[in-house]
């Protein structure tokens, strides 16, 4: 104000302060860096080189705290804010779904979508760069906040052309003698595949190895072998006529989506905004899950 009046009075009167007041605080200033920062030529006060510096760097954070109470007040507004959510690669189609339902009705939210395999969205997780995630099984080693959502039918799937029945159930011990295509070690469907199969007695050989769904999708589809994946990711292919589900003792195998966030996570509005619809728009398994929606 000074530096652009020239004049302690009209400097005070446009702070709604005193003259003295305004000329104690820059005395004081000018003791803080031991420089002066005004100089009086005749009757009109000007600021000294130091005073000019003070005045760019006042400016600078008073411009940076503006910016700053822009960005808190975006947090506090549900419609003005972002969600930050990864999803695994089973997941995706079915989380994307999720998505544009959510944003039709908070067309102002902003996602910010990652699609990775277990293993990034659990790391993603664990260095904070997202607000929550959505996968089959968590991990129980992390300190984590997993709620299921919604049903997750892994089924068994086929080449359209496959020799395997198409009404008949085959069995769980005809089913191990097939050549499997495998997610890569640490994907969770890979882990309960192999459970399943080890609580029965049985194993399966690993023979093909895909790191991501789409790519199991293609392999099946040209006859490397059968997968047992997330019905939500093949529905489009299976009605096109690319993949056929294959009927066999046991299956579908019932597991669930959860939707998963750290312990102690501070939710914004949005993220927090979403958590709640997620639940209460789909499969909720307890009332006592869906009261977890506000913590």
């Amino acid at each position: 104000m000074l530096g652009s009046t020239g004049s302690y009075t009209k400097a005070a009167k446009q702070l709604h302060l005193t003259q003295s007041a305004v000329y104690v605080q820059i005395r004081k200033l000018e003791q803080e860096i031991g420089l002066p920062l005004t100089e009086q030529v005749g009757k009109k006060v000007f600021l000294t080189d130091a005073g000019n510096e003070v005045l760019r760097a006042s400016n600078c954070i008073n411009d940076q705290i503006e910016e700053l109470n822009r960005s808190l007040e975006h947090l506090r507004d549900v419609e003005d804010g972002q969600v930050r959510i990864a999803v695994t690669s089973a997941a995706n189609a079915f989380a994307v779904d999720l998505l544009a339902r959510f944003q039709q009705q908070h067309t102002h939210i902003q996602i910010r979508l990652d699609i990775a395999n277990r293993k990034e969205v659990l790391e993603s997780l664990e260095r904070n760069d997202i607000d929550m995630a959505i996968m089959g099984e968590p991990p129980q080693a992390m300190d984590l906040i997993a709620l299921p959502f919604h049903e997750n039918h892994l089924i068994v799937i086929a080449a359209a052309n496959s020799p395997l029945p198409r009404i008949s159930a085959i069995s769980l011990a005809d089913l191990a003698k097939e050549t499997f295509v495998l997610r890569e070690p640490g994907s969770g469907t890979r882990e309960a595949i192999l459970r399943y199969f080890e609580e029965h007695g049985l194993e399966i050989e690993d023979r093909v190895i895909m790191n991501n769904n789409e790519s199991i999708k293609q392999a099946v589809k040209v006859g490397m072998g059968v997968a047992i994946v997330s019905r939500h990711s093949v529905l489009t292919k299976i009605e096109a006529g690319y993949l056929r589900e294959i009927a066999v003792e046991g299956f579908p195998l019932q597991k669930m989506w959860h939707l998963v966030h750290r312990k102690g996570k501070k939710l914004a509005p949005a993220p927090k905004t979403f958590k709640s619809y997620l639940l209460q728009h789909q499969y909720v398994r307890t009332t006592t899950e869906l009261s977890q929606i506000i913590s």
